[in-house]
């Protein structure tokens, strides 16, 4: 059996440990990308219910500013609805 040299030892030994780091950089990028879409879910979550409560207080302003309620409001009041003086939020 061939014994190796002092260059030859280094040689190897340093291929073993790039391949060693190689190998934990590879689990540790994996594990931040799996935490990276965890968060990414996590955020597209939280889009989506804020989507809903926007939808739900538009529903809830074109409820308040329909013709009919305002024009009972008014009537209740003896109040004389205007048109014009009505908006619409955006």
């Amino acid at each position: 059996m061939k014994k190796f040299s002092r260059v030859e030892k280094a040689f190897y030994f340093s291929i073993a440990i790039t391949a060693l780091v190689l190998a934990i950089s590879v689990v540790y990028m994996q594990t931040q990308l799996l935490q990276v879409q965890s968060d990414l879910t996590t955020v597209n979550s939280q889009i989506e219910e804020k989507k809903t409560e926007l939808d739900d207080a538009k529903q809830e302003v074109n409820e308040l500013i329909r013709s009919e309620r305002l024009t009972g409001i008014a009537d209740s009041q003896d109040l004389q609805l205007n048109n014009e003086n009505i908006r619409s939020a955006e």
